[in-house]
């Protein structure tokens, strides 16, 4: 409450008491009549001011949100509308010289490792013809090379925040996508006899961009192939929650420890079991920045006895129809890989 309207409804009040006191109206009828009305005029005061301060707060929130303002008062409140205005406006200039220094950048590292491919293969090609374990080496390296490369791509799209500005999320079939990332790891997994099995919903759908969590499913199965024993199976299911279709890729390996099933997710973390196992740890965090975007969210889990579960959520668009069996799934899996 402000000093002034105060001051001045105490001496409204002071001369109502005076004119009742001069009049002879008694004296419990003045001190009635001043009490109703200080308490009536404090009320009002309140409430006003209380009115004020919503309406303030109110004009405020529009411009942060982009609203218009009477900025050519000379009051207090325009004067902080030009203060927000104008702190708005050098943000919004700061934000697009960051955006555009982070776009350069990564067109520039994209670049760099696309104009380096061909020399690394035409290398990988004269190692292959090299019969010793110089030949070998130089093969390991280059792959090497080539993978680092590629993570390093992979990260400056995120980094620089290219994921949410190239995301068309649409409905989309969650077998299609379960098909394109298992068909994707499939050739790893040959190499150490792991087979994939998959249990999904017939007509199950969600919406996603399909070639950016393609992406993000792809990382979890390439993860799940990597820890799982070999001649195992890694098990895709999704199914419907009502509000999200969820997504999990299970394997038989030795797990993630609870203590860790948070950091996971975190730029360039190795979990316990990563040993000399491939990778930088950056798989994790750019599925996890693929599938936030676009309304999801990620979860890591396991059976105590080992084992771990990687799951993804999905905004679901419709419900599904019917079920498939485990073995019409894999065909279909079987399909798309040839």
């Amino acid at each position: 409450m402000k000093p002034i309207p105060t001051v001045l409804a105490l001496i409204f009040l002071s001369v109502l008491l005076v004119l009742a006191n001069q009049y002879r109206l008694g004296s419990a009828l003045p001190t009635a009549v001043y009490a109703v009305s200080a308490v009536g005029l404090i009320l009002w005061n309140a409430l006003r001011e209380k009115k004020k301060r919503a309406d303030l707060v109110a004009r405020l929130n529009a411009l942060f949100d982009g609203g218009e303002a009477d900025l050519t008062a000379e009051n207090e409140e325009s004067a902080l509308a030009r203060r927000v205005v104008l702190a708005r406006k050098s943000q919004a200039v700061r934000e697009e010289k960051l955006r555009d220094g982070y776009e350069h950048l990564s067109s520039l590292v994209s670049d760099i490792a696309h104009q380096s491919k061909t020399p690394l293969a035409s290398v990988r090609m004269t190692a292959e013809t090299l019969d010793n374990p110089e030949g070998e080496v130089i093969r390991a390296q280059t792959d090497r090379l080539t993978f680092l490369f590629d993570a390093l791509v992979r990260l400056s799209r995120c980094e620089c925040g290219l994921i949410d500005g190239n995301l068309n999320p649409r409905e989309n079939a969650v077998e299609e996508l379960v098909c394109r990332s298992v068909s994707d790891a499939l050739p790893a997994a040959e190499k150490r006899g792991i087979d994939f099995s998959a249990d999904l919903e017939d007509g199950l759908t969600a919406v996603f961009d399909l070639h950016w969590t393609a992406e993000a499913l792809f990382n979890l199965c390439d993860n799940a192939v990597k820890y799982a024993p070999e001649r195992s199976v890694v098990t895709v299911t999704a199914r419907d929650l009502g509000t999200s279709v969820r997504i999990d890729v299970s394997d038989l390996g030795p797990g993630v420890p609870e203590s860790e099933r948070n950091e996971i997710w975190k730029r360039f973390h190795r979990g316990t079991y990563a040993g000399d196992l491939p990778g930088v740890g950056f798989g994790l965090t750019l599925t996890r920045a693929i599938v936030t975007a676009q309304g999801g969210r990620t979860l890591c889990g396991g059976p105590p006895d080992g084992g771990a579960v990687f799951s993804i959520f999905l905004p679901k668009s419709r419900f599904p129809t019917k079920s498939r069996t485990v073995r019409e799934v894999k065909d279909s899996v079987t399909v798309r890989k040839d």
